[in-house]
């Protein structure tokens, strides 16, 4: 058996183990590593999991019929050094300068699980806060490209801009989207549309999309059009091999990449828009 002392390091081990692996890890995989490791018996290590799991640090998912354990979202997480996602009616602890956003476990992309959401997140943080993107600015807009459960969009407007539009082709998204907006009463602030981005003429404070990497060199000219001078762009949804070369694209011209970061083998870029009005693409 184990000592308390003992209980508290694997477990920490444990959650360690999660948050660094870039794959998802079964739960076969776990005890096999930490079985030998500590010299215990599986049983043992499988008690430690069930404890995580009930105290929602931990939560088990399928996947293509395997099961596998990933951190829970069950409960409040600091995505930020300002941002915290929670189901909606789970109280948490908050600085006075955090913004909590509740989002509802639907089946949309965007509740926090995946490093790409929690990058594009803290690209936004990083735009809005540190590029200087709302300063004098009595009218701000942001536009997520693929809005997924609407987080993005949320983040952005509880982070201080005024207005923003999400687009989708999934129902799904856009009901689930349309929800979170209301569940954070910003229903009149977030119109969550169906619609492409060449039916848009308006220019943006903020753009953020969270895309895959083809996706995000197709659209590169439409972004360029829908930026206003002086705005920024988020990317994610890149793989980290895949980074230099969107940054290639995007700052051969028109932009400035102005912040980058890692998680798992994922980027996420912001890019500011130079001050010039008139671009012809």
């Amino acid at each position: 058996m184990y000592l308390q002392a003992d209980k508290k390091a694997i477990k920490k081990e444990l959650l360690d183990i999660i948050e660094d692996s870039r794959r998802k890890v079964t739960p076969g995989e776990l005890e096999k590593a930490l079985s030998r490791k500590y010299s215990l018996e599986r049983k043992e290590i499988r008690s430690l999991i069930r404890d995580l799991v009930t105290e929602n640090f931990l939560a088990y998912t399928s996947h293509y019929g395997r099961t596998f354990i990933e951190k829970s979202f069950n409960k409040a997480v600091r995505i930020s050094n300002h941002v915290i996602l929670k189901p909606p009616g789970v109280n948490c602890k908050y600085r006075e300068d955090d913004v909590v956003i509740e989002i509802c476990q639907g089946v949309s992309f965007g509740n926090g699980q995946h490093p790409t959401t929690r990058l594009a997140i803290r690209g936004i943080e990083y735009a809005l806060n540190e590029t200087n993107s709302l300063k004098a600015k009595d009218k701000t807009s942001v536009l997520d490209i693929g809005t997924g459960s609407g987080v993005l969009g949320i983040t952005a407007l509880l982070l201080g801009i005024k207005n923003a539009i999400g687009v989708d082709i999934d129902p799904c998204s856009i009901k689930e989207a349309r929800d979170n907006a209301k569940i954070n009463k910003l229903e009149d602030k977030f119109v969550i549309k169906n619609m492409s981005l060449e039916d848009l003429n308006t220019k943006f404070t903020l753009i953020t999309a969270n895309l895959r990497y083809p996706t995000l060199m197709t659209i590169y000219h439409r972004l360029v059009k829908m930026t206003e001078p002086g705005g920024s762009i988020v990317l994610s949804g890149i793989k980290s091999d895949e980074a230099i070369s969107v940054i290639d694209l995007y700052t051969g011209k028109y932009f400035e990449c102005k912040w980058e970061e890692f998680e798992k083998g994922w980027a996420g870029l912001v890019f500011l828009k130079c001050q010039k009005t008139d671009l012809i693409i």
